[in-house]
């Protein structure tokens, strides 16, 4: 019998019609290319069977000055930490601001305006969404600092598992997320309850926040008409996204600290999670498509799985949405909840190095990559966590 070769590209395709995407791989999960070979994604192993008592949303790992692995991971009501071999501990504060497990918008009776839509469906969101709880996490230092959507203070905890994290002295509160840049300066993102503003403290110091001739502490309102989303670094700065657009921090040294840039419109975050950085470029997920900084500009990253993955999405879930570095394999991968599921169940998947985009089916609400640890690990929708590609 004769075999006939099937040349089919790597990755999936999905839009537009099956017939437009003739030749092609339509659909599939757990599964990736490598050279042109289509191989199965590895496998996963439990390491903790309850880490948390609620999905995580938002972890972090880093190394001690003693060589220690550290892994961290928040939830609406909990910040807990373990090292590799030690087990889960609460350290949140006891007096912390817990949140909301899913996202909630307000569709019922009486948020419209009166006559309008069909008798006996919900109303449309006028604008009353309330997201889910999200941590943004890193380290200064050796030290773990942490802020909650929900509380708001940005906190630090110093490795003792006997001692809560607390919130550091005269930093601003009311704060959306916090990212720390490559040159030792805290960022406090939608400081003290200004979406838009960001404000640092100064360098080195994380408990001096007062601009002074004698210090670098500063801040400053973005001129936009979105909130800030998420902080992350690039090689030789830091890019702060909003929901409309991006904004590049420089620095430049006293007096004005940083030198501050719009290097994107039209490119804001879906979520506070959807970022990843690799190599000093920054991917992530918009309300439509996927973008990327290179250092100079934002651009779209051409996505032949957009109708797939925006077609069927629970957007009002859509604050739970992450992405990680899967630097093993040169894959960014974001997490997401499909239009029939209130929780993380799909993933969408770019391979940078083959310019492929890959789907499939896994339930995992936060993660970090490898590097800390040798494998990925994330997160269940139960607080268990798992290695990943075993």
């Amino acid at each position: 019998m004769t075999l006939i070769p099937l040349q089919i590209p790597a990755g999936f395709r999905a839009n537009g019609t099956e017939y437009e995407n003739s030749n092609a791989w339509l659909d599939g999960s757990l599964v990736r290319w490598h050279g042109g070979s289509l191989r199965p994604v590895n496998g996963w192993r439990e390491r903790v069977a309850a880490f948390s008592t609620s999905p995580l949303r938002g972890m972090h790992s880093w190394e001690a000055l003693n060589g220690t692995a550290w892994l961290s991971g928040g939830s609406y009501n909990e910040l807990v930490v373990s090292t590799a071999a030690g087990s889960a501990t609460n350290i949140a504060p006891t007096d912390l601001v817990a949140g909301i497990e899913d996202a909630t918008v307000r569709t019922g009776y009486g948020n419209s305006f009166y006559g309008t839509g069909y008798y006996g469906a919900p109303r449309p969101d006028t604008g009353n969404y309330s997201e889910a709880t999200s941590w943004s996490l890193d380290n200064w230092g050796e030290y773990l600092v942490a802020c909650s959507t929900e509380d708001g203070r940005l906190l630090e905890w110093q490795l003792d598992t006997a001692v809560k994290a607390a919130p550091i002295a005269n930093a601003p509160t009311g704060n959306l997320g916090l990212v720390v840049t490559e040159e030792r300066f805290l960022f406090a993102l939608g400081a003290g309850n200004n979406p838009r503003k960001v404000q640092w403290c100064d360098q080195e110091n994380n408990t001096l926040w007062t601009p002074a001739a004698t210090n670098q502490a500063g801040d400053i309102e973005l001129q936009t008409s979105g909130q800030i989303m998420q902080g992350i670094q690039a090689r030789g700065q830091t890019l702060v996204i909003t929901d409309l657009d991006a904004h590049s921090f420089t620095y430049s040294g006293p007096p004005f600290v940083f030198n501050v840039q719009k290097v994107g419109s039209g490119c804001g975050a879906i979520s506070r999670m959807s970022a990843a950085a690799v190599s000093g470029n920054v991917f992530w997920m918009g309300q439509r498509g996927f973008f990327t900084y290179t250092g100079n500009s934002v651009q779209e990253v051409d996505c032949t799985v957009n109708d797939k993955i925006f077609g069927d999405m629970n957007t009002s879930q859509q604050s739970k949405i992450w992405a990680f570095n899967n630097s093993q394999f040169g894959e960014i991968w974001w997490f997401y909840p499909s239009s029939n599921s209130t929780e993380i169940n799909r993933y969408v998947a770019f391979d940078y190095k083959e310019g492929h985009w890959l789907v499939g089916e896994l339930p995992r609400t936060a993660g970090v990559s490898r590097g800390v640890f040798k494998q990925p690990i994330m997160a269940t929708s139960g607080g268990a966590l798992y290695d990943h590609e075993i």
